[in-house]
């Protein structure tokens, strides 16, 4: 289910709802941490940019038909020679009391799409805002989980998505261990 829910998105029948920070950063090295209620469906934690994450979500993921190739359809070669840029967001799924880590993320990943881990009782998201880098702790034991790129070549929101229904809570200062909590869909919600 894990897996299927990285390809899940608004072609479900399920309720998804998008909460975005309402601070974005755009300098710096910023760091939160949040709890997800273990018993929550499906929930993604992370970043993205603030004018893509509103797209993201609104244009259904599975518009592209078998028909379309995005491909021009001759092997210049120039598609080639363009440089990868980072992905405008960066997302973890948690399920079921589990993390599903993104391929290439742990050495012993037994999956060729990921592996999941158990669930810490906080999760930690580190952004460094001028190198392009988020990653993912265990902030209990500040074990790493996952580390990718990210665009930040504008205003970067942490946010958190909600599929089916689920709870977590933002510790927005960690150290000051201040929380929010929102009500969606019936189940509580931190932003």
């Amino acid at each position: 289910m894990l897996f299927a829910a990285e390809r899940l998105m608004t072609s479900c029948h399920l309720s998804v709802d998008l909460v975005i920070g309402d601070v974005a950063v755009t300098q710096g090295k910023s760091y939160w941490a949040c709890c997800v209620d273990p018993s929550s469906y499906l929930v993604k934690v992370g970043v993205g940019l603030e004018s893509k994450l509103q797209e993201w979500f609104q244009v259904p993921q599975d518009v592209v038909s078998p028909r379309y190739d995005p491909d021009s359809g001759h092997d210049s070669g120039a598609e080639d020679a363009t440089v990868e840029a980072p992905p405008p967001y960066a997302f973890l799924t948690i399920g079921m009391g589990k993390i599903l880590l993104p391929h290439g993320a742990a050495l012993t990943a037994r999956e060729p799409n990921g592996c999941t881990v158990p669930l810490p009782p906080r999760l930690g998201v580190c952004l460094d805002y001028e190198q392009g880098r988020v990653s993912f702790y265990d902030a209990v034991s500040f074990r790493g989980l996952w580390e990718c790129g990210v665009d930040c070549s504008g205003p970067v929101c942490p946010a958190f998505c909600f599929i089916g229904g689920g709870a977590l809570h933002l510790q927005e200062l960690v150290a000051a261990k201040q929380e929010r909590k929102v009500t969606i869909g019936g189940l509580a919600k931190g932003d």
